[in-house]
């Protein structure tokens, strides 16, 4: 009869291993999201693929960069994002931070970051002009 606590315990702690490991045990802050992946490519600042899912990622325009600055924004994504966990809903992406995510999205630091190029861009034309 004293074996009996310790079996039960046992058997509820080996029920739970299973259910956590199979993803039965994600935290309840995923639950709203679409899909869960890893990005596996960077094809342009508005497009990425998590898994064999290309996203579309809205609220990023580009067009306003050189040609060498966007070569340079795709190297950094590249570096930066490949092999990143993701939580996607709709065509917004956020970095998967074990089952929970912050606010902001990889759609805003992408087109913050564009926005930063512009910018220097502007400096460096008007630096050039003066």
């Amino acid at each position: 009869m004293k074996r009996a606590p310790f079996l039960i315990i046992m058997t509820l702690s080996g029920i739970w291993a299973v259910l956590f490991y199979s993803g039965m045990g994600i935290s309840f802050a995923a639950s709203g999201f679409d899909m869960k992946g890893t990005i596996t490519h960077v094809l342009t600042p508005a497009s990425i693929v998590v898994g064999n899912v290309t996203i579309n990622l809205d609220g990023i325009n580009a067009t306003g960069l050189s040609n060498s600055a966007y070569v340079y924004l795709m190297e950094d994504l590249r570096r930066y994002y490949i092999g990143k966990d993701v939580l996607v809903k709709g065509n917004y992406a956020y970095f998967d931070l074990h089952g929970s995510y912050n606010s902001e999205s990889i759609n805003e630091m992408i087109q913050r970051q564009i926005s930063d190029l512009e910018a220097a861009q502007r400096y460096e034309v008007l630096r050039n002009y003066t």
